[in-house]
């Protein structure tokens, strides 16, 4: 039973490994950061003269809780174009996380139809 289960995991490693270094996964991880970074930029200059306290970390922490819509509360734009860009943010950051979730999802019905095959 237990040779089995380990025999699974390293199938499902291997596959799981294949998934992460493909183009496709690379291509989305790196869109979806540079996507990150740039919103962060651009939500410091558009809230740092409204909201004093503001640093560009602060920013950056503020668009990775957006776009992954955690939203901790603990930064909230001041202006519209801060609150536009938190509204994009949200819908990209969904479309973003649906992607990976697609890719991934793939990744498992493909190795189990290929376990499947092999027997």
């Amino acid at each position: 039973m237990s040779n089995k289960i380990f025999r699974n995991f390293g199938f499902f490693s291997r596959e799981i490994f294949q998934l992460i270094s493909s183009p496709v996964f690379i291509l989305l991880t790196v869109v979806g950061n540079g996507l990150i970074w740039l919103s962060g930029t651009f939500f410091y200059l558009l809230e740092k003269e409204n909201n004093s306290e503001l640093q560009f970390i602060d920013a950056i922490w503020w668009s990775f809780a957006t776009a992954t819509t955690t939203g901790y509360g603990d930064i909230t734009p001041q202006t519209a174009g801060g609150k536009i860009l938190g509204i994009l943010l949200m819908l990209m950051g969904t479309a973003l996380f649906a992607m990976y979730t697609g890719l991934f999802a793939e990744t498992i019905l493909n190795s189990e139809n290929l376990k499947r095959n092999r027997k």
